[in-house]
């Protein structure tokens, strides 16, 4: 049992550090990945979804002035990922094909919920922290649709979907 706790701590410390400077790096995909998405709605057609120094940003295009800017600080999206790493670390073979196999498809799960993750906080800024933006472009529902699923991700979702990931990939492994 400590040295489940031991692998914990230490994936927990090596990951921070990954995570930490990987992150600038990480946003600039995120960014781009996330940029298509977010120019669906018609809102943010003619925007600029950019990354740097830890914060994700849109910005209208020259030709649009009423779209205020948004900074999102991306890291605060994703850093479930150093959880997710030290869970499947703390596994009895953490370097079995199964454990590894299980970790990197929970990884993709979550980088894809990190680009969600982006469209949701972009929706969400705009939709409540713009004033009269805000009030002009989203109606009260909307709004608070908005907030309370940005809210959610980043209480509950975020975590939630990494124990889930790896319960199931714990689970693939008990089988064994």
């Amino acid at each position: 049992m400590w040295l489940r706790v031991l692998r914990f701590i230490a994936a927990l410390i090596a990951a921070a550090i990954v995570w930490y400077n990987l992150t600038p790096f990480y946003d600039r995909f995120l960014a781009a990945a996330a940029s298509p998405l977010i120019r669906i709605d018609r809102r943010f057609r003619d925007t600029r979804v950019f990354a740097a120094d830890r914060i994700i940003s849109v910005r209208a295009k020259e030709k649009r002035s009423d779209l205020p800017p948004a900074d999102i600080p991306a890291d605060q999206l994703t850093y479930n990922v150093i959880l997710l790493a030290a869970l499947f670390a703390s596994n009895r073979k953490p370097v079995s094909d199964r454990n590894v196999v299980a970790f990197l498809t929970s990884t993709a799960i979550v980088v894809v919920l990190h680009v969600v993750a982006v469209l949701l906080s972009v929706e969400s800024t705009y939709a409540v922290r713009m004033n009269e933006w805000s009030s002009a472009h989203y109606g009260t529902v909307a709004r608070y649709f908005w907030l309370y699923a940005e809210i959610f991700y980043r209480l509950v979702g975020m975590f939630a979907v990494v124990f889930v990931c790896w319960w199931m990939g714990s689970a693939t492994m008990k089988r064994t």
